[in-house]
């Protein structure tokens, strides 16, 4: 495996993209480009999950896909960890849209080195637990639109996502708010102001504001078919924001494969001890999320690999 990283900005060295890419090798795809799955982790704007980077891309990769971690624009990148609501002022890069436009620089980086690294243009995939979910949703359904092409210098062709997945993020934000009301957590209420501070600019945004940002209200046949999980107890992110997009999918007509486990609070990333900070994050019955994915995405993106193996013998020269 090859791995590098690139600054998507010059004076920016926070924001970056690094490559997992797989040897090539003449006993396997000898030459043949490869699907990739590009993992933007989650940690509400205000950072990037360790924990939701490299554990996943390592487990991609181990699919037979080339991998890349996106470390997009988030609010502790002003040098504030955990904003305060009420006095912290706002940080412009991690603000709506400008994550989402830094997928869509993510995926030109990689087209420019599509032949370099025998990456499948056509069958990228987009990964992303939380606000990294929530990016990736909101680059899913807005990839073509005229404002964001233009903002990256790119055409929807070159951009366009062949499918996601997606974990426990929020994909309607005007739901979250009342959500959140209806259950009258004040830590949580509070928690979700930080979270607009840092997705909005602004902890009290508007309902406008927010449904402009809500991808749930953007699906259309031109999005990507996606994989949706969630756990019932997550006390973060309400599960009703994972149902809620699985039937705006339904909706508008595009395939949706959608996993609601039982237990098992938020963030819990692979769900296996590669990615736990705890052993409540290590959760077998969760962990199985990733073999589930796998089977659906070999429906769409299996190794162009032939049916049977070449005969040894013919090869060194004995039959």
């Amino acid at each position: 495996m090859r791995i590098e990283q690139f600054q998507l900005y010059e004076d920016d060295p926070k924001v970056t993209l690094t490559a997992y890419i797989l040897d090539d090798s003449p006993e396997m795809l000898n030459g043949t480009k490869r699907p990739a799955v590009l993992v933007c982790p989650g940690g509400a704007y205000m950072f990037t999950s360790d924990r939701e980077a490299e554990p996943l891309a390592i487990r991609f990769a181990a699919m037979g896909y080339h991998a890349f971690v996106l470390r997009y624009s988030v609010y502790s990148n002003s040098g504030i960890h955990f904003p305060d609501p009420d006095q912290s002022p706002a940080y412009p890069k991690s603000v709506y849209p400008g994550p989402a436009y830094e997928i869509g620089m993510a995926m030109l980086l990689i087209r420019a080195h599509a032949e370099e690294w025998k990456v499948d243009m056509d069958k990228i995939i987009l990964n992303g637990g939380s606000a990294g979910a929530n990016n990736c949703a909101e680059f899913a359904v807005h990839y073509q639109d005229e404002d964001l092409c233009k903002a990256i210098g790119a055409t929807p062709e070159q951009i366009r996502p062949a499918a996601a997945v997606l974990a426990y993020g929020v994909y309607d934000y005007v739901l979250m708010q009342k959500t959140l009301e209806k259950i009258g957590d004040q830590d949580r209420i509070e928690m979700n102001r930080g979270f607009n501070l840092a997705a909005f600019g602004d902890p009290d945004a508007s309902e406008e504001i927010m449904a402009k940002a809500s991808p749930i209200n953007y699906v259309s046949k031109n999005t990507p078919p996606m994989f949706l999980w969630a756990t019932r107890e997550d006390s973060t992110v309400p599960v009703d924001q994972t149902l809620a997009m699985a039937l705006a999918m339904e909706a508008a007509g595009v395939p949706c494969e959608t996993h609601i486990f039982e237990n098992g609070d938020h963030g819990l990333a692979t769900a296996d001890q590669s990615s736990a900070q705890a052993k409540e994050q290590i959760r077998p019955d969760v962990a199985v999320w990733m073999s589930l994915a796998e089977t659906w995405l070999l429906k769409r993106f299996s190794l162009n690999v032939p049916d049977k193996c070449p005969d040894w013998r013919e090869e060194l020269g004995l039959n």
